[in-house]
């Protein structure tokens, strides 16, 4: 008889809230105008859906495969599930400000928190990278892409 272990759960469950958020978000883009030519505003967020949901979908499969049996119950770590939530009610507050405040203003504090959330430290180099990659993504999308980004609009 094997017994799923609490790291093999958590991947599992992992994976499958992974899979589906990359399945909302990629319905989430069916009302997005496809353009005449080129990537077009939903080319971009659905690439990184799919990704999310194939991604989502191995960790779970990885995790019904494994072998390994652990029978010793884990506690579960607090800090570890505080920080999820905050990244979570991060990226809703996010989604809400994005239209009234702009990509720049919000993409910024957005990256901060999530460095600093996965243990990076140091506050003024998270600044630092928190604003040049918030304004290198803006310029690819922009210039290159030719993909228009919210605005600040207040």
């Amino acid at each position: 008889m094997s017994v799923i272990s609490m790291s093999r759960k958590g991947d599992l469950l992992s994976g499958l809230i992974v899979s589906i958020t990359g399945l909302l978000f990629l319905l989430s883009t069916i009302g997005i105008k496809r353009p005449r030519i080129g990537l077009g505003s939903a080319g971009f967020p659905r690439l990184v859906t799919v990704c999310l949901i194939v991604c989502g979908v191995i960790l779970a499969l990885r995790a019904l495969l494994s072998k390994r049996v652990v029978v010793k119950p884990s506690r579960i770590d607090t800090r570890f599930v505080l920080n999820l939530v905050g990244l979570v009610a991060s990226f809703v507050l996010y989604l809400y400000l994005l239209k009234k405040l702009g990509f720049l203003i919000t993409t910024a504090p957005l990256l901060f928190f999530a460095m600093y959330v996965f243990g990076y430290r140091k506050h003024f180099m998270n600044v630092v990278l928190s604003v040049i990659t918030s304004l290198l993504i803006y310029y690819v999308f922009t210039v290159v892409f030719k993909v228009p980004l919210p605005r600040f609009s207040l």
